[in-house]
């Protein structure tokens, strides 16, 4: 496999996805295309364009500052425009020395979009992102932890980030929304104690930083701008374990006795709650037993691919654009595809975010063999030996309506 993305990220992608680093690195990577990813120019574009608030944070001597703040809110003539952020306000809030944070970047910014889609396909789960722009000579964030590792991807200015050991291992995400800040007893340590890692990041440096370490990042002289990607799910034992316990409950009849109501005031007799205590784990050992495995797996593996983000399909292009036609070159975009399956009975399965296409015949076998090559070279509906013409079409068609393929600029005379 070619990793597209990945290997813009870190220097070795197949030893990151085996074993991501347990402690925080460095890398300089070739600047190239990750500054292009969040710049200063693009930043003005999204709020002159216009964005929600629901996708913006402004931070302020680490504090959030209220959206109403930086909103149209009553100065808006349209109801449903005042949630939308007003490009003025955020000037002021920027000159005063806030960190602007543009959440769920990968869903409305176009190059970090297509950067999370080929990064999703090489690490086989969904890449989200979050940029932050912070004004020279401020700290964005006091320290903090997160509970999935992350990567960030430093694309303008210059900032040096302090990395501090992990309060407690493996934090889950409950745990991280209640608490995540170290106590006043570890910041008095912290002014004593060198930080575990300390790095200036300039454009295409990448800091990894491992689930659960301290973190807070300063901007040098000039302003910053850096991308946070993360993976999610977080999968974890304790996450498989909570489907687990989703899927007992789904099920009404078979695990019916796990649906019953606790007697009333059961938290006044401490004695007689460990006593259902008992029978409830013993109802809870007797109903996992009876789990069939692959078919909750199944159920898990469609969760998760939900999540993964859909192929890029200009709609109005796909649903109303010229008809493509034998000669029509098309090529493969893979990083559309959750997975692609050879079914029992020989027809190709190919998995989308939110439905799956079923192929058979030369036509299948022809895809099929893109994919594993990973081949993204043009081709047309001509190229399916074996397969008459109008069905050739028809299926070269459907693929791109799903955005399994994508049509370039040229065409084949």
């Amino acid at each position: 496999m070619r990793y597209r993305a990945l290997a813009k990220l870190v220097p070795s992608p197949e030893k990151f996805l085996s074993a991501p680093p347990a402690a925080p690195r460095v890398w300089s990577m070739p600047a190239g295309e990750l500054t292009g990813l969040f710049g200063l120019d693009g930043v003005d574009d999204l709020l002159r364009d216009g964005v929600s608030a629901a996708n913006v944070r402004v931070v302020l001597g680490g504090r959030e500052v209220p959206a109403a703040d930086y909103t149209w809110g009553e100065r808006s003539l349209e109801p449903s425009f005042a949630g939308q952020v007003r490009p003025g306000a955020v000037t002021g809030l920027l000159d005063r020395g806030a960190t602007l944070v543009l959440d769920n970047l990968h869903r409305y910014w176009r190059p970090v979009a297509d950067f999370c889609r080929a990064l999703a396909h090489d690490a086989g789960t969904a890449a989200t992102a979050t940029g932050f722009l912070t004004p020279p000579g401020t700290t964005g964030f006091p320290y903090h932890y997160d509970e999935r590792g992350n990567l960030l991807v430093q694309t303008v200015g210059s900032k040096t980030w302090r990395v501090r050991e992990q309060p407690f291992p493996d934090p889950l995400p409950h745990e991280t929304t209640r608490d995540n800040v170290p106590t006043a007893a570890q910041l008095e340590r912290f002014a004593r104690e060198p930080a575990a890692l300390e790095a200036t990041l300039y454009p295409g440096d990448v800091l990894w930083i491992p689930r659960g370490w301290l973190h807070s990042g300063t901007a040098t002289d000039q302003p910053s701008a850096h991308v946070t990607i993360g993976f999610v799910p977080m999968l974890t034992r304790h996450w498989l374990a909570e489907q687990l316990v989703r899927h007992l409950g789904s099920l009404k009849g078979e695990f019916a006795e796990l649906r019953g109501e606790l007697p009333w005031g059961l938290g006044r007799d401490t004695g007689r709650l460990a006593a259902v205590t008992d029978e409830v784990r013993r109802d809870l050992a007797e109903a996992l037993a009876r789990v069939d495995s692959a078919a909750f797996a199944e159920g898990v593996a469609r969760s998760v691919r939900s999540g993964y983000p859909e192929p890029s399909v200009a709609p109005v292009a796909a649903a109303l654009g010229p008809a493509l036609d034998a000669g029509a070159l098309v090529v493969l975009a893979p990083e559309g595809l959750f997975d692609v399956v050879r079914c029992d009975d020989g027809r190709l399965r190919l998995d989308l975010a939110d439905r799956s296409l079923t192929l058979h015949g030369p036509a299948a076998r022809f895809l099929e063999d893109l994919w594993r090559r990973d081949d993204r070279s043009p081709w047309c509906a001509r190229d399916l030996h074996g397969v008459g013409e109008e069905a050739a079409v028809a299926f070269v068609r459907t693929l791109h309506r799903a955005g399994v393929v994508r049509r370039p600029d040229a065409r084949r005379p």
